[in-house]
């Protein structure tokens, strides 16, 4: 069988196109002695089985002290352990730069309790950094008043109640304990914080500690995000002063979008202030407003449309930017206004950094002041998201320039010897490879991302994308890769995996390398074990159901269990399923996709819905933008930019940009 697939290369200069290959199995360690070796398999052994204090005695006897550290880190990361604070306090003391030492410090608070450590050894712990959790902030708090001082020890006290994450019991115990120290103000603001964050479980322990109006608001909203029965009748309850409560109007509002009522969710958003002071959380409200939005525009309510989506009350964040981006798409695309909508784009683009949003704001914006006549404008717009050629509208922008001109991409950093001798001594390196030996590279992801921002600027990120494909897990390597490329650092090498492809499968001819790659990449990142929470599977993410049926078309035997251990099995059944799929829309690869994504019914329902662009009714950017689910939308984008990076990556030499947008029936 290894024969057939040789080991999974990434291209130093010319790709070489592999399959991936079959884990080895490792009877000896590279780094490791073979009695280390055989103690760290035992030790990982009991782990699995939650058997901490044998898988820590089993590493405790282990030479290298290495294997200890791995096996502790695990323990204390794990949540509901039954480590002590000092076995915390030891492992920070002496592994001040393990991965995730954040989480670790975070969890190491939730082992402080004044019965066991005097205030002042708590007191000292903290120094001068402000906890990480809230309940932190409340033992801390209290050892601060056990040593005198009352005023910082309430302060503290009184802002970790707001968000510490406690137990049913745990809430019963703190609540009489710190009793002198806590007013009703201080259980409506706890409410209101486990509210507007949805934790509607926590909310329903705490609704009988508030006054009784409070009680009566806090139940109408924990029954309405939890989607309980009464919500009506717990309603009409909610005392008059508390009818336009904000939290209530939004959890309201929320209830209705989610049973398909759009015209009452937009009475409450037209009669509501659009105040920041007013909504709290206009972050919060703003994922209403858009998925309302979009449904006014199905509906043609275009003016409307904008209305929602423009008085968003934001000035800033992620959120912020998505709603410019909204409003000035609406304004440009339907309400056919190019001025107003080139404000709203211009805020998007002031407002955003990674290299996909950089390109769309520039190629809107160009696009702009194309309707506006301003030829000189656009062109410079065009020429910003032309910069960003991995990314979707820097593409667009590309060809919207210089349609038959070729592009490349930037070569690779090159990283110095030095650094590269010093990176793969490091522990945590040693400690990857023997996981990777004992077939249980699963561990390493956050000590591979952890080792990614060792020394940016020396390379580290390259390092760790090469180690993880070293280790064949490519899913790393891409993730590794694709937080570099936020910062405007591209590591494509490490970014792009190759493998091999099938040409025909029993007679079906399959498109080209590229695409089937840029599949992959958007769909696994390249894990042959992957499964998402709807239950596809493996690299093309095959759902069962689907693949059982492509089996039946492909004239090749169902095996369930393949689609996560034979990576040419999966790619075989879900090449033959996307090549059917451009056939059945003649050659429309955004169609295909979404397809491929969101099912073939849906898609059948937004072209009549959205209009057809093969009828040339409604442009093609148009139309994905237009596709209901975000996830479909992103993922459209993404593989379309992924098809012309690896046309570029397999030919290793500049070529025509692939324009999407033509159908091509014979791909």
């Amino acid at each position: 069988n290894n024969e057939k697939q040789p080991k999974f290369l990434i291209p130093k200069k010319k790709p070489i196109i592999a399959g991936i290959n079959k884990k080895d199995k490792f009877i000896s360690s590279k780094y490791y002695s073979k009695k280390d070796f055989k103690l760290a398999k035992k030790a990982i052994s009991e782990i699995k089985k939650a058997n901490w204090p044998l898988a820590l005695k089993t590493a405790k006897k282990a030479r290298d002290k290495s294997i200890y550290n791995f096996v502790q880190w695990r323990h204390l990361i794990t949540k509901g352990n039954n480590a002590s604070y000092y076995d915390y306090k030891l492992f920070i003391d002496t592994n001040e730069n393990y991965p995730r030492i954040g989480r670790i410090k975070y969890l190491a608070e939730h082992k402080l309790s004044t019965k066991k450590i005097s205030p002042k050894k708590i007191i000292n712990w903290f120094g001068s950094t402000e906890p990480l959790s809230g309940f932190g902030k409340l033992i801390l708090g209290e050892s601060y008043i056990m040593t005198g001082d009352k005023e910082k020890g309430t302060k503290l006290i009184k802002d970790g109640w707001i968000n510490a994450e406690l137990t049913k019991s745990e809430l019963r115990f703190y609540r009489k304990k710190f009793k002198k120290y806590l007013n009703a103000n201080d259980y409506i603001k706890r409410a209101d914080y486990l509210a507007w964050n949805n934790k509607h479980w926590d909310l329903k322990r705490l609704l009988r500690y508030l006054p009784k109006d409070y009680e009566l608001l806090y139940t109408a909203r924990q029954l309405l995000m939890s989607k309980s029965y009464g919500v009506d009748n717990a309603i009409s309850k909610v005392p008059s002063k508390f009818k336009n409560d904000a939290g209530l109007n939004y959890d309201r509002l929320k209830w209705r979008r989610k049973r398909g009522r759009v015209d009452s969710s937009v009475e409450i958003l037209t009669k509501i202030k659009n105040t920041k002071d007013y909504l709290v959380r206009p972050d919060k409200w703003w994922i209403e407003r858009e998925i309302i939005s979009r449904s006014l525009i199905y509906k043609k309510k275009y003016e409307l449309a904008y209305k929602i989506s423009s008085n968003h009350a934001m000035t800033e964040g992620a959120e912020f930017a998505a709603a410019e981006w909204m409003s000035g798409w609406i304004a440009l695309s339907f309400l056919k206004d190019p001025l107003l909508a080139r404000d709203h784009f211009e805020k998007f683009y002031n407002n955003v950094g990674y290299p996909i949003s950089v390109a769309r704001g520039a190629y809107w914006l160009g696009k702009t002041y194309k309707k506006l006549g301003d030829k000189e404008l656009s062109i410079e717009w065009y020429n910003k998201a032309a910069k960003y050629l991995t990314t979707y509208y820097g593409q667009l922008a590309f060809m919207e320039l210089n349609p038959n001109a070729k592009f490349e991409l930037s070569k690779d950093i090159e990283v110095k010897k030095e650094y590269r001798d010093y990176f793969f001594k490091k522990e945590i390196v040693k400690l990857i490879y023997l996981l990777d030996e004992l077939d249980e590279d699963k561990y390493t992801k956050h000590m591979l991302r952890h080792l990614a921002n060792d020394n940016v600027e020396g390379g580290s990120e390259i390092l760790a994308a090469e180690l993880s494909t070293n280790i064949e897990r490519f899913d790393f390597a891409i993730q590794i890769s694709k937080i570099a490329s936020y910062e405007k650092r591209f590591h494509n090498k490490y970014n792009y995996p190759i493998i091999s492809t099938p040409k025909y499968i029993n007679g079906r001819k399959i498109p080209e390398s590229a695409f089937i790659l840029s599949i992959i990449r958007q769909e696994s990142e390249f894990d042959l074990s992957a499964n998402s929470h709807a239950g596809a599977k493996g690299l093309m993410q095959l759902m069962p159901y689907t693949a059982k049926l492509v089996a039946k078309q492909a004239n090749l035997p169902y095996s369930k269990s393949r689609l996560t251990t034979d990576p040419e099995y999966n790619i075989n059944l879900g090449s033959h399923y996307i090549a059917g799929l451009i056939l059945e829309y003649e050659g429309a690869y955004p169609f295909a996709i979404a397809a491929y994504n969101a099912g073939p019914k849906r898609v059948r329902y937004w072209k009549k819905i959205n209009k057809n662009p093969q009828k040339n009714q409604i442009n093609y950017i148009d139309w994905i933008e237009l596709i209901k689910f975000k996830e479909t939308r992103n993922y459209v984008q993404r593989v379309l930019e992924n098809y012309n990076v690896y046309r570029y990556i397999l030919e290793q030499k500049p070529i025509p940009m692939k324009n999407f947008f033509k159908n091509n029936p014979l791909f």
